[in-house]
């Protein structure tokens, strides 16, 4: 009964961390097994805050055991396996076309966003660092540079680079 009245809660959960519907399903799974074993020492306080942990805590820990196991096997391969590949001059020649489509496409842009835009990923500056070179508040910096994001993913597709 416990399963069935909160079994969408806790897939919401721990689908809010895996971000993959078959590992949240099985997530869910893991966690009701988990409160079975916990049970004894529930204390009867927020019965579905207290699973809604369990669910938290279990996606959590699969999240950390996938990393670590990612980490593993890219930390064993690097030294014994790394070969050093030296760009093709056609790989260069795409990656300087690329630059110069981005820069061209920042060119493009209105203006408030374009100055914005052009000192934070070209210039590399903070927003600090935007903001007095331009004048303007911090925080309009951190306005300006959320909607030319958003400008760009409306009116930029990855193709055009």
């Amino acid at each position: 009964m416990l399963i069935e009245k909160y079994k969408h809660h806790i897939f919401k959960v721990t689908y809010s961390v895996a971000k993959d519907k078959q590992e949240a399903e099985d997530l869910t799974q893991e966690t009701f097994i988990k409160m079975v074993d916990a049970l004894p020492s529930y204390q009867a306080q927020g019965f579905k805050t207290w699973l809604s942990r369990i669910a938290y805590h279990t996606a959590i820990d699969s999240y950390r055991k996938k990393k670590r196991r990612q980490e593993d096997l890219t930390s064993f391969d690097e030294p014994i396996f790394h070969i050093e590949q030296e760009n093709s001059a056609e790989m260069e020649m795409l990656e300087r076309n690329k630059k110069e489509n981005v820069r061209k496409a920042i060119e493009s842009m209105p203006g408030s966003f374009r100055d914005v835009v052009f000192c934070y990923y070209i210039r590399e500056m903070s927003y600090a660092e935007i903001a007095q070179d331009l004048n303007i508040a911090e925080k309009t910096v951190e306005m300006r540079l959320y909607r030319s994001r958003k400008w760009m993913r409306q009116y930029w597709k990855e193709e055009d680079f």
